[in-house]
């Protein structure tokens, strides 16, 4: 647990990186008002592999739905502090959909 703390510390103060912007913007464009187990789960994997997230993409070609589930949970935490999430700011509307999408993902695979 505590890898995993420093992790998403040093995460949030690295800040976004582009390939995380460019995951969100695209990730943005969908609609995800009736998102089935299946469009979540190609959508959230979508995200994991334009967001370089290895181990979440890992979890998923390997089905392993819990652990990508935990792995993006670990991921929106790391990069809620971030300022260009925040209410307001360029990427707000993007990072309330993903974390939205993810909680409901883990609700699917806990």
């Amino acid at each position: 647990m505590k890898l995993i703390t420093l992790a998403s510390l040093w995460l949030a103060v690295a800040g976004l990186s582009d390939k995380e912007k460019t995951a969100l913007s695209v990730f943005s464009q969908r609609d995800h008002s009736h998102n089935t187990p299946a469009v979540l789960t190609s959508e959230l994997s979508e995200y994991a592999t334009n967001a370089e997230l290895s181990n979440v993409r890992s979890s998923f070609s390997k089905r392993q739905y819990p652990l990508a589930a935990q792995g993006l949970l670990v991921h929106v935490r790391s990069i809620s502090s971030d300022p260009l999430v925040q209410p307001g700011k360029q990427y707000s509307q993007p990072f309330m959909m993903l974390n939205g999408c993810v909680n409901e993902f883990n609700s699917l695979y806990k």
